[in-house]
C-alpha cells in the first residue's frame, strides 16, 4: 500500500482515511509462519508541520507451527501502528537510528514494510498452539498430545551432574 505525498497535502489539514486489504509477505520472515492471509488495515494518514503521518489497526490470521508439536494452526493478530515519514528535501533535521522518523521514497509513503515489522515485532517469542500442548517426545518423537510414549525423561542440569554421580556412587 503506497501512498503519495501530494494526497495528503490537499487535505490542507484534513485526514486520507485509509481501510484496505492488504496481501503482506510474512512466510518465512519468522521461523514458525507458514502462511498469511490478506491482512486488514483501518486508520488514517495525515500531514502536518512537515511531517507525515500514517496511523491505525492492522488485523489479520497468520498460519503458524506449533514450537511444541509442530502442527499449524491460525494465529489472530490486532496490532496498532503510528508511523512518522519526513521529506528529506524540506528538512534539515539530522535522522539518526533511535528517531523513530522514516525518509520518504520517491514522494510516496510505503506502508507495507512498517506493517510488516509491527506484526512481526507483536508475535510471542514461542507460539504454542494451546497452553496445554505436551510437544513431541525429545526421545522418540512420538506426538505426547496423541498418545503417551512412556519414555522415562529425566532432566539434570549438566552443572549439577557430578554430584549426582557422586550420590549414585554413595547409594552402592
Amino acid at each position: 500500500m503506497k501512498i503519495r505525498k501530494n494526497q495528503l497535502l490537499q487535505l490542507h489539514g484534513g485526514s486520507f482515511p485509509i481501510d484496505e486489504t492488504i496481501e503482506l509477505d510474512l512466510a518465512g520472515r519468522y521461523t514458525h509462519i507458514v502462511g498469511a492471509e490478506p491482512a486488514h488495515f483501518t486508520g488514517q494518514a495525515f500531514a502536518a508541520s512537515g511531517l507525515y503521518i500514517v496511523e491505525g489497526n492492522i488485523s489479520g490470521v497468520l498460519m503458524i507451527e506449533c514450537a511444541r508439536c509442530l502442527k499449524h494452526f491460525p494465529y489472530s493478530y490486532n496490532v496498532s501502528l503510528k508511523e512518522t515519514f519526513i521529506d528529506r528535501k524540506e528538512t534539515d533535521l539530522e535522522l539518526d537510528e533511535e528517531m523513530e522518523i522514516h525518509l520518504l521514497e520517491n514522494d510516496e509513503i510505503n506502508v507495507n514494510p512498517y506493517l510488516e515489522s509491527a506484526i512481526l515485532l507483536s508475535l510471542p517469542n514461542a507460539l504454542v498452539c494451546s497452553d496445554d500442548c505436551k510437544g513431541i517426545c525429545p526421545q522418540c518423537g512420538t506426538d505426547r498430545n496423541q498418545k503417551d510414549c512412556g519414555c522415562v525423561i529425566e532432566r539434570i542440569d549438566p552443572r549439577l551432574a557430578v554430584l549426582g554421580e557422586l550420590f549414585g556412587k554413595q547409594d552402592k
